[in-house]
């Protein structure tokens, strides 16, 4: 089922992923966006080469260093790509098993200045 969007009483909204009709807005738009950024590669947006990050490169790396990596490229990226958000805080870990970074973003929506988190799994 389809939303009315007339009746959106924000102006940053999207649709939301992986469902047809359904929209986010607000934080959870900013969460979606957080996603987007860190499971896009650079350059893979043609009209937009710079969007997204090159994160995927540490899922080969070594535990240690792929957590490093990650939690660096959310404070690089995340305020340039998002700025309706101040990164508060990152927390980052590798399963040794199947490879895949799990990285928890906590924010806050300078609009509202609530704060919220967001996991992104990078396999």
């Amino acid at each position: 089922m389809s939303k009315d969007i007339t009746n959106i009483n924000s102006k940053n909204w999207q649709h939301k992923r992986g469902s047809i009709g359904e929209i986010v807005v607000e934080n959870d738009d900013i969460k979606q966006c957080i996603k987007s950024i860190l499971e896009t590669a650079k350059g893979e947006v043609p009209l937009n080469p710079e969007a997204g990050t090159d994160i995927i490169n540490a899922v080969d790396e070594n535990p240690d260093d792929a957590v490093e990596i990650a939690i660096k490229t959310v404070y690089k990226e995340i305020p340039k790509q998002e700025p309706r958000c101040e990164v508060l805080h990152v927390e980052s870990e590798k399963d040794i098993d199947t490879g895949v970074i799990k990285i928890i973003i906590y924010f806050k929506n300078k609009k509202t200045n609530i704060t919220d988190k967001t996991e992104v799994y990078i396999k």
